[in-house]
């Protein structure tokens, strides 16, 4: 073990020990040497598209109530403005969209609002011929235009949804043929489009917009700035559609969200949980898309998704029988608090991997980071290797870039930066970080290298390399002060580009665009760019792979497109996280897929007689 990590490593058990975590300095064992802890190990790299964890021998059964838990809850319940996966964990189950996965070839094509569709031989114009037996949460009938108004409040430039908007810039037309066929054009012939046209949850026209206000416009008067600029009534949808009740329906009898999803919206009792409750009038109730795995609405009666931030908390609640299931656990508890034979004899263990990377972000644009050799440093100076073993039990997948670790477009071919704190002082000081005025801190033009670590105050991961990085730094006179703020102020702080530096998780896609996230046309206006990362040649090739129909050729791009985020380093690329959780083993229909979040709760049901005891 590094000396260096030594240190470190003792601030952490003291915090650990202080947080009430019984971790002992003789549990930390590598993945290897412990195996998988009881648990099942779920890999989906092969020929297997859908993984079933749970026994199969048995009939399904409808009633009960699944109770899981996650670290934070959603900012708003907007499904167009919000960013959050804790949203999107929700709002997945109440909305629904055009198209979706085919579980066996996990392109996506399968139909689902729309029974069907088409591209027009020039692949520009996409035709959906949407389901007449589909019905919103309050009996109104899903039609055609509520997809057209869908598209026009997304382009409606006023609405908070800059990261959602960029994906539909090349969108030109939109408009209805009757009431159950809707046709869209786009300008270019994004390798995307089908996913991005088909995969947007559809909401109703007549909750959104009840008073009609976007109704005289198209998508062209939605992409004419004089227009926007000059009809009042575009700016007035959008702020009431900013603020609408839909978007955050707390409290007993708050106007609940209506969708027309497989479950409809009960209740959001902040800082406790959400809950959602089995739509009996489901459209998709005898529709099965895979052997073994239906979407037939839903067998449980209802799921309440709990809101608690403290892992230990978690914990302690699914052994105390006040929750059934943790997505995500610490890998100190899957390894080491969770292996009596009491709790794996009610809890079934299991890990898995999803299309999601850890990053820690430097902010472009602060005077310390805006220097390619600083940030180079700053990746040089994070002990990865040490953070995965002894903080992650060997559980992290260490990555290059932004890309799916097991997709196509991912470059094997790049070599990870070292950890290599003298290498990285050298660049420090190449960049002109010196310790000037002799009071042990560098600066430069008079600016001490004094920055803010932002961290969400549920991720206890981050606070332990937070604290690794502030012991590293402290070595070499750089000044680390950590800051812990609540998830809804992380977000908006994140939006608004008010930090120096945050460690974070993008949840991606089998195969991934990065306009969105990488191109400096997304840098301000609440844009997802967050670093303010500018590279004339990585907005060329962003761009030019967009509309690249040629898999082999639009990979190569990416491959360079990778080669330039490795010598920049905009962020350091942590690792993609094979994420452990555990749920209670009356739970049947458990299967795991390889798209976010790896499960769908329409198959789960409920087997009470398998009741047992944990300790």
């Amino acid at each position: 073990m590094k000396k260096s990590f030594l240190i470190q490593f003792s601030i952490l058990l003291i915090l650990i020990i202080i947080t009430n975590l019984g971790l002992r300095p003789e549990e930390y064992i590598a993945d290897d040497e412990l195996g998988n802890a009881g648990g099942i190990r779920v890999d989906l790299t092969g020929d297997e598209t859908v993984f079933e964890s749970s026994p199969i021998d048995m009939t399904p059964r409808e009633g009960g109530t699944l109770v899981l838990a996650e670290s934070a809850e959603p900012e708003h319940l907007n499904t167009y403005t919000s960013t959050s996966a804790a949203a999107t964990r929700v709002l997945d189950y109440i909305y629904e969209t055009l198209l979706d996965y085919n579980y066996e070839t996990w392109r996506f094509d399968r139909p689902s609002l729309a029974q069907s569709f088409s591209i027009s031989e020039d692949g520009y114009t996409f035709t959906f011929k949407i389901r007449e037996n589909v019905y919103w949460h309050d009996g109104q009938p899903l039609t055609a235009d509520d997809v057209l108004f869908s598209i026009k409040a997304v382009l409606n430039p006023f609405v908070d949804c800059a990261p959602m908007r960029s994906s539909f810039s090349k969108v030109v037309s939109a408009s209805t043929n009757g009431s159950h066929e809707f046709i869209i054009t786009s300008s270019e012939t994004y390798f995307r489009n089908q996913e991005i046209l088909g995969g947007f949850h559809i909401i109703p026209k007549h909750i959104w917009d009840p008073e009609g206000l976007l109704d005289r416009f198209n998508v062209a008067d939605l992409l004419n700035p004089s227009v926007t600029r000059e009809e009042a009534a575009i700016k007035e949808f959008a702020d009431a559609f900013n603020t609408h009740p839909q978007g955050r329906p707390v409290g007993e009898g708050a106007e609940p969200i209506i969708g027309s999803g497989p479950w409809k919206f009960d209740k959001w009792i902040t800082g406790d949980y959400i809950s959602y409750v089995r739509n009996d009038n489901y459209w998709n109730a005898d529709s099965t898309f895979l052997k073994g795995y239906s979407e037939e609405g839903a067998y449980l009666d209802k799921v309440i998704v709990k809101s608690i931030s403290d892992a230990t908390a978690r914990l302690t609640a699914l052994k105390a029988g006040e929750i059934d299931f943790i997505p995500r656990m610490r890998a100190v508890q899957y390894f080491t608090q969770t292996n009596t034979p009491a709790f794996l004899k009610k809890f079934q263990k299991v890990s898995y991997v999803v299309p999601a990377y850890s990053y820690v972000g430097w902010n472009n644009d602060k005077p310390y980071f805006s220097d390619k050799r600083v940030r180079q440093a700053m990746t040089m100076l994070i002990d990865r290797e040490s953070y995965n073993k002894y903080v992650s039990y060997g559980m992290g997948i260490p990555t290059i870039g932004p890309f799916y670790i097991y997709g196509e477009q991912y470059n094997h071919n790049i070599e990870r930066w070292p950890y290599d704190p003298q290498r990285a002082v050298e660049l420090i000081e190449e960049a002109g970080w010196i310790d000037h005025d002799g009071d042990g801190i560098r600066d430069k033009d008079g600016i001490p290298f004094d920055f803010i670590f932002s961290v969400s105050a549920g991720s206890t991961s981050s606070k332990y390399l937070a604290l690794m990085l502030k012991e590293d730094l402290r070595k070499v006179g750089i000044v680390v002060n950590i800051r812990q703020l609540e998830w809804s102020v992380y977000v908006e702080n994140l939006r608004d580009r008010q930090f120096d530096v945050v460690s974070l998780l993008w949840i991606g896609g089998l195969e991934a665009d990065p306009y969105q996230i990488w191109h400096s046309d997304n840098i301000g206006d609440r844009g997802s760019n967050y670093m303010g990362f500018r590279h004339a040649e990585a907005d060329s090739l962003i761009e030019t792979a967009r509309f690249e129909l040629d898999k082999e050729k639009r990979n190569a791009m990416y491959f360079r497109l990778q080669e330039i985020f490795h010598e920049e380093q905009p962020y350091t690329f942590m690792f993609y996280q094979r994420d452990p959780g555990a749920y209670l083993k009356e739970f049947h229909g458990v299967k795991w897929i390889p798209v976010r979040p790896a499960y769908k709760l329409y198959s789960w049901w409920r087997n009470t007689s398998l009741a047992g005891e944990a300790s």
